[in-house]
């Protein structure tokens, strides 16, 4: 393995501006923190500057509990060692909060953003997402994307008054999109950020635009990128793919999981340090999509859970998605959606004055945020239970299978 460090001038500068006190003039102040109601969480408290109450908002909800049951890459093996989403959070969270401390940003608001980056997923990883998606789109017109749909979860659904900073660099993480150079919107009110957000539910092309309004919101949408890349090659190394890591092109970043996140950590900062935008190198950024290609090319799309995504996943959501919308149409209040779903939003939406769900949204809306907040093991649950007359099944690799 290559691990390569700072310069030497970079280590002095670094090190010299730290001990001058001298701080990031791009940075988010936590003053600068914008609340949809501003007279809520907003008294002053030592212990709790604002983008760490987002935070804590983000980790006391339901759907942050259920990351630990949500696929990252590999549905259908049952391994104890290979990465649930809720890992992939906790490794985006701390490489942004790196990336964050030695740029001089805010790592609170770094830290929230990552956190809450992936709420919206789906169960079955992006496979669901895209599932989902078709159906919904099928069913309302309307687009579904899972960082947009983190964003409901926040401000609408449990309607926890989280800042605009940090929904709107969950909203903007997007990290399948690759790039070299990291810029900010312009986005500083409310009232643009829905415009924003509903153009995403409307454009399918729209999510591909999006860019955060702050450089902690551009760090996560670039840690999100380097925390996948090397992790995905370890679990498909132990679930027993062919792939190994001598079978990838390193470039300058290595491939092992290890050497990409510090080499592009290490890169990231010297080539962003005070700048109003954050940067990698030339080559950092060609060996970074060259590994994402590699990636799909040798673990994504050469699985052979794509054939069961496709042959027994897809027709399971779209039996279930009918079955939910008609249990929602016909006020059937004894049906899971209602006991598991729409009450418990509503028990606890009482205290922000929120009308009811149904009153809110319409029955597919509703159908695809019950859908996308399972889990893995929920949604095969929920079939059964709702669709028993189905012919699919899942053919699960077990722990002691060869």
């Amino acid at each position: 393995m290559t691990y390569q460090n700072f310069s030497i001038d970079f280590q002095k500068q670094w090190t010299l501006d730290k001990e001058r006190g001298i701080t990031n003039p791009y940075a988010t102040p936590n003053a600068a923190v914008i609340r949809r109601n501003m007279n809520r969480d907003m008294s002053q408290r030592l212990h709790r500057p604002p983008f760490q109450r987002d935070i804590e908002k983000i980790l006391h909800i339901p759907p942050y509990n259920r990351y630990a049951g949500k696929t990252q890459v590999f549905s259908f093996e049952k391994n104890d060692d290979i990465s649930k989403r809720g890992l992939h959070v906790q490794l985006v969270a701390r490489t942004a909060r790196t990336i964050s401390r030695m740029l001089h940003l805010n790592e609170d608001l770094t830290e929230a953003i990552a956190l809450g980056h992936d709420l919206g997923h789906t169960p079955f990883g992006h496979a669901g997402e895209h599932i989902l998606n078709n159906i919904y789109f099928k069913a309302s017109g309307r687009y579904f994307n899972h960082n947009i749909h983190s964003v409901r979860i926040l401000d609408e659904l449990y309607s926890r008054n989280v800042s605009l900073q940090t929904l709107d660099g969950i909203a903007c993480h997007n990290g399948e999109s690759s790039q070299k150079v990291f810029t900010t919107s312009s986005i500083d009110s409310f009232e643009k950020f829905d415009v924003m957000i509903e153009s995403c539910y409307q454009d399918e092309q729209a999510i591909g635009h999006l860019r955060p309004a702050t450089l902690e919101g551009c760090v996560v949408r670039i840690s999100d990128m380097i925390a996948y890349v090397g992790k995905d090659r370890q679990d498909a190394l132990k679930v027993g793919m062919q792939a190994e890591a001598k079978d990838f092109d390193g470039g300058t970043i290595g491939t092992q999981n290890a050497e990409i996140i510090n080499n592009l950590v290490v890169d990231i900062v010297e080539h962003s340090y005070m700048k109003n935008h954050i940067e990698m190198s030339d080559n950092a950024f060609k060996s970074l999509k060259t590994a994402k290609a590699e990636n799909y090319e040798k673990i994504y799309l050469s699985h052979e859970q794509s054939r069961i995504y496709d042959n027994a996943i897809a027709p399971m959501f779209e039996e279930l998605f009918e079955v939910v919308v008609s249990d929602i149409q016909h006020r059937n209040a004894t049906a899971p959606v209602f006991s598991h779903f729409i009450n418990k939003i509503d028990a606890q939406n009482f205290e922000h004055n929120k009308e009811p769900l149904l009153k809110r949204s319409d029955a597919a809306t509703i159908a695809t945020d019950y859908l996308a907040s399972m889990t893995d093991d929920y949604f095969l649950a929920a079939h059964r239970f709702m669709c028993p007359e189905s012919s699919y099944t899942i053919p699960f690799k077990g722990y002691f299978d060869e």
